[in-house]
């Protein structure tokens, strides 16, 4: 009895962590994402094609989205200033 109770106490205690981690490693996806995709699009500049530049930004803007919605800090600030400058 001592071994399930134990048991749940420590599955109710690890069970938020768990929740925490799952969101942070959503939030690091999508920074990633933003992050790929920005640099190429300013490493190739206007040199990208036509469709090219048309699926990066959208793409772009909805991985943007994401990491607003997902992420704090620093990578918020980061992602936010993607924001600003897609939406130019």
């Amino acid at each position: 009895m001592k071994k399930i109770i134990l048991l749940s106490t420590l599955f109710i205690l690890l069970y938020p962590v768990s929740v925490i981690a799952e969101e942070g490693y959503m939030c690091n996806s999508y920074y990633k994402d933003v992050q790929r995709k920005a640099k190429i699009i300013d490493s190739y500049g206007f040199n990208l094609s036509s469709m090219a530049k048309r699926k990066l930004f959208k793409d772009l803007k909805l991985d943007t989205e994401q990491c607003i919605s997902l992420c704090e800090g620093e990578k918020f600030k980061y992602c936010n200033n993607v924001a600003k400058w897609v939406s130019e």
